[in-house]
């Protein structure tokens, strides 16, 4: 009995120091890596228009995706169509104008004018003869000087009258000149111009997405108004996704741009093939770390882009990601400091 209830005790006796052995010559396992943490990130498009203008109507919803080209807004301006009015009004006076001096003068309009220059001729040659009647009178002191005079100043009257009833035949038989057809031209022209920048303005009320992409958020709804510049909502490209760690540069001797690494999202439950894309300054300190006993020195954190491999259509912005970076060598002098 006595040697039975020794044994215990003897057993244990011995574990101790034979414990105490074991941890002596293994040596402490060493603590892995941790993995960095990212955060997903993609290209952002916020939407404005150019115009300000009341909301009609917003055709989307946050959390929605749209095809590139698919209607995201309309927006109500009456001040630009009435300016469009305007415009229409413009080219048809300008039109009307320039085809009329192409045409040149109306046939009763010539009629008119080659009426007047036939009695103006009438009337200059009813003159000449009463000019020449006078004279001889006169010269036979048969009517005073006078009258004589007044019969030359009919007479030179009539010729103008004739000069210019003439002239102006001419110029319905010649139509328009070319300096006034041109300047007609201009204003046909100006008053299209005057239309087409309406036009552009009238397209910005009908808002449009540029690529294929996601609704984040909606800022204004249907009867809010709209200010110029303003965003009304903002589309996320998934097509254009990343993550983005911060990796101080000592740990960045494995990196290299196209590189293919392995990253875990949390959020998928699983890993996803990843491609160093960017690798850039951020430009702020990490830490200060020594590198001997005399001097010490700061070390800068870089921004790491990780793209998909594959596209992940699952991937959103807001996620985080796990990589596990594969740490540098040390040299010997820390290896055999350690």
């Amino acid at each position: 009995m006595n040697r039975l209830n020794r044994s215990p005790l003897l057993v244990a006796a011995l574990a101790t120091p034979l414990a105490l052995l074991v941890a002596c010559k293994l040596p402490a396992a060493k603590a892995g890596p941790e993995p960095l943490v990212g955060l997903v990130s993609a290209t952002e498009l916020d939407v404005a228009s150019k115009i300000p203008g009341r909301l009609g109507a917003v055709s989307v919803r946050e959390g929605q995706r749209v095809e590139a080209g698919a209607l995201l807004v309309q927006l109500q301006s009456d001040e630009l169509n009435a300016k469009a009015a305007q415009a229409e009004a413009a080219i048809a006076a300008a039109s009307a104008r320039l085809a009329l001096a192409k045409e040149g003068a109306r046939p009763e309009d010539k009629r008119a004018v080659r009426s007047a220059v036939s009695a103006a001729r009438h009337q200059a040659a009813l003159a000449k003869k009463m000019v020449d009647r006078m004279s001889t009178l006169s010269a036979q002191k048969v009517v005073p000087e006078a009258r004589f005079d007044e019969a030359s100043f009919r007479y030179d009257a009539a010729m103008d009258q004739l000069r210019g009833a003439r002239a102006k035949l001419d110029a319905v038989n010649a139509g328009a000149r070319d300096e006034e057809i041109a300047g007609l031209e201009a204003l046909v022209r100006q008053a299209r111009a005057a239309l087409d920048e309406v036009s552009a303005y009238q397209a910005e009320t009908e808002q449009r997405a540029p690529v294929a992409g996601l609704v984040s958020k909606v800022y204004l709804h249907t009867g809010e108004l709209a200010a110029t510049g303003a965003p009304i909502l903002t589309l996320v490209d998934l097509d254009d996704i990343w993550a983005s760690f911060a990796v101080r540069e000592d740990r960045l001797a494995t990196i290299r741009v196209g590189d293919e690494v392995t990253a875990y999202v949390p959020a998928l439950g699983r890993d996803l093939k990843m491609r160093v894309d960017q690798l850039a300054a951020f430009g702020e300190f990490a830490d200060w770390r020594a590198t001997s006993d005399k001097d010490r020195f700061d070390l800068k954190t870089f921004e790491v882009r990780l793209r998909p491999v594959e596209p992940e259509p699952a991937l959103r912005p807001g996620m985080s990601m796990r990589w596990l970076l594969e740490e540098p060598a040390a040299k010997d002098g820390e290896a055999t400091a350690s």
